[in-house]
């Protein structure tokens, strides 16, 4: 395994020709009930003991989860709705404690990014065998020495899988990667889990539109942004920046229309759209904005996708001589001219979401204090289009996303 690189160190290494890899999936199902496609993937895969790890408000308020369960019969042997904000690691081992005591064969992940996050912990716990913390934390992933790749501090063949059904658009469904967060140290720890992208994935566009319209729009955001990090990425892919750039599209056009619950095309071209980022963003390398918001959720208690909104805004502006090629052909797909960073600003306005520091209710004082753990992430100032390597370009491109602050960052 390759060491972690210098903290603060921008990659000198260039990586000859391109890599594409692929997540491991082997069966999406697009506009398909969950009630439906669930039994019907299980029978696919020959599995019996479905664990389901759903949020507390799908289980508490809706009757989804008791619907699923219903379906299932008596091939659903647990459910658990202990997954909290970032899935800390105390609810992820007991969890994984729970699951293997009943046998299961497989975990039904019905939520977001904690959900998906913490089954994919989970996965590693059961197939490592490790159920302490400690040494959960031993298993962190790895960078490649050039900064470009994550690579699994373990390959041991995986114990169990997931089938995942999605209610945001955040795309954690795609990839293997989870960052629960460490109530210790209040920073998310880092995991690569062997086969830990789900094995199916269920698009339930009805589903979907029963998710809060604010948080559909938050976690659109957040794919936009991961769609954006790869179309821009230091080390782009043709097949990945292709995806990105119909996912940026299919985002930017479709978000707004989700105000009508009714129009179920948009809410299935949102999920596509999560499908065309996932496709491809496992690998590239991603910037400053992606890895930023691992910094700024759990030290301000932020969700990651309203931090996303306006890192992704920061990162726009900061990048946008250096970035000018993809943003115009972002531009070109979407018909518009000008500023791409003005686009994006201009929907997270329309959507009535966070466009500045101060929208998230931070200070100055916390915005300095991302500073030192934004230095010492071992990605946040490597892969950026226009280097971002300081103290000084840090607080530069913050600055950015000031906004109506009337001191500035010091």
């Amino acid at each position: 395994m390759s060491d972690l690189p210098v903290a603060g160190k921008a990659s000198d290494a260039h990586r000859e020709g391109t890599r594409y890899r692929f997540s491991g999936h082997e069966q999406i199902l697009h506009r398909t009930p969950a009630h439906e496609g669930v039994p019907d993937l299980m029978d696919r895969f020959g599995y019996r003991r479905a664990y389901i790890v759903c949020s507390r408000t799908l289980n508490t308020r809706t009757d989804v989860i008791s619907g699923l369960a219903s379906a299932l019969g008596e091939r659903c042997v647990g459910i658990t709705d202990a997954v909290g904000e970032h899935s800390p690691l105390s609810n992820v081992l007991a969890a994984a404690v729970e699951a293997q005591a009943l046998g299961a064969d497989v975990i039904v992940s019905v939520g977001g990014g904690s959900v998906m996050d913490m089954v994919k912990t989970m996965q590693l716990c059961i197939s490592e065998q490790v159920f302490d913390r400690s040494d959960l934390l031993q298993l962190q992933m790895k960078m490649s020495a050039d900064g470009t790749e994550v690579i699994a501090a373990t390959r041991t063949a995986p114990r169990i899988r997931q089938i995942a059904i999605p209610t945001t658009l955040a795309t954690s469904e795609w990839t293997p990667v989870s960052t629960p967060v460490d109530e210790q140290s209040h920073l998310k720890a880092r995991f690569l889990t062997t086969d830990g992208s789900p094995r199916g994935i269920v698009y339930d566009p009805e589903l979907l539109a029963r998710t809060p319209l604010s948080l559909l729009f938050a976690t659109g955001i957040r794919g936009l942004d991961h769609a954006i990090n790869t179309a821009c990425s230091t080390q782009p892919h043709p097949f990945a920046s292709l995806m990105a750039e119909k996912a940026i599209q299919l985002f930017i056009e479709n978000l707004p229309r989700l105000r009508d619950s009714a129009d179920l095309e948009a809410f299935s071209n949102c999920q596509l759209a999560t499908w065309y980022t996932g496709m491809g963003q496992l690998s590239v390398p991603h910037g400053f904005s992606h890895w930023m918001v691992h910094i700024v959720g759990p030290l301000a208690n932020v969700p990651h996708s309203e931090a996303a909104c306006v890192l992704m805004l920061a990162q726009a502006r900061w990048s946008e001589h250096h970035a000018a090629v993809q943003h115009g052909n972002m531009l070109r797909l979407l018909g518009r001219s000008g500023s791409f960073a003005d686009v994006l600003d201009g929907l997270l306005a329309d959507l009535g979401l966070p466009r500045s520091l101060q929208d998230l209710g931070l200070s100055a004082e916390q915005v300095e204090s991302f500073i030192q753990p934004a230095l010492d992430h071992p990605q946040v100032t490597r892969n950026n289009l226009r280097p971002i390597t300081s103290t000084d370009d840090l607080r530069a491109v913050l600055r950015l996303a000031e906004s109506t602050y009337s001191a500035p960052l010091v």
